[in-house]
């Protein structure tokens, strides 16, 4: 993992819409009332462009108590959409989740896999194309007369 801690105003983060969806917005008031007493222990891991990967609920809690600036972990390494997503569900692991959680995190890796096979193949066949010397790989193409036909 390559990182390096910043420190950043709290209202510049954003949530990730893949962490709401699998985990929430509900806070527990003992978690707040840690946050107030101790402030934020573990710092918040965020892209680089200040997506929340990892302390959702600690950015909540921490903005619910008037916490405005602190510091964050900025993963240097998340470079795409699906590296985030992993890195959202991976941060999470250890964390006590409901079963309905874990599967619809392995339904989202899952996917992630399928996406990134897929792109695998279409670079492999671009790659093929090329070293047979065709100018344009295209993976699949309809013909315009398909669909044409005579009475």
């Amino acid at each position: 993992m390559n990182y390096v801690l910043n420190h950043v105003r709290l209202d510049k983060l954003t949530m990730h819409p893949l962490s709401i969806t699998l985990y929430g917005y509900e806070l527990e008031a003992s978690f707040i009332a840690s946050v107030r007493q101790h402030g934020i222990i573990c710092p918040i891991q965020v892209t680089q462009d200040l997506i929340i990967v990892d302390g959702l609920k600690r950015h909540q809690a921490a903005r619910e108590v008037g916490i405005v600036e602190d510091h964050v972990i900025v993963r240097l390494d998340l470079n795409d959409e699906w590296s985030i997503q992993e890195a959202l569900i991976e941060c999470n692991r250890h964390r006590d989740r409901s079963a309905e959680v874990k599967l619809h995190e392995r339904q989202v890796l899952a996917s992630i896999a399928d996406e990134r096979r897929r792109e695998r193949e279409i670079f492999q066949g671009r790659q093929e194309a090329v070293a047979i010397g065709q100018i344009e790989y295209e993976p699949f193409k309809f013909s315009p007369y398909q669909w044409e036909y005579d009475p």
